[in-house]
């Protein structure tokens, strides 16, 4: 990762990851599956994970209750990918979690992203259309 990168932000980043990874084994697991983001015409698109994690597949992602108060919502990249990110889901997964991240706020993550484009800390990967979203540099 580039040391360039706010550290807050490379930490909010990191934490929306681990729930992702956490969300998509929970998919592989109850769906007996190594490819969750391969659902549609394969799976329900909505039900529940264990018999109390809702889940809800969208286009190329999914939406995942991993608690009463805590969802994480985010696509799948290309082949499945589940490192990536985007500005519209770090706010969101910061809004149910602002307590985690007392020096952040909805518009400094706004400005952080920007520069963390700008200084190339993430980077899109242009690979396929669909997927526009970010991945850390390396």
């Amino acid at each position: 990762m580039c040391l360039i990168m706010n550290n807050e932000l490379q930490i909010l980043i990191s934490d929306f990851l681990k729930d992702v990874e956490k969300a998509n084994q929970l998919l592989e697991s109850h769906l007996q599956t190594d490819t969750p983001f391969q659902w549609q015409g394969s799976f329900e698109q909505i039900g529940l994970l264990n018999g109390k994690h809702k889940y809800f597949f969208h286009g190329i992602g999914c939406k995942v209750h991993l608690s009463e108060n805590e969802t994480i919502d985010f696509d799948y990249g290309l082949n499945g990918r589940i490192d990536g990110f985007d500005e519209w889901r770090l706010i969101c997964f910061y809004e149910s979690r602002r307590i985690r991240y007392p020096l952040l706020s909805k518009e400094n993550i706004n400005l952080l992203f920007k520069e963390a484009i700008k200084s190339k800390s993430i980077i899109q990967l242009n690979i396929k259309s669909y997927d526009s979203l970010y991945y850390f540099a390396v």
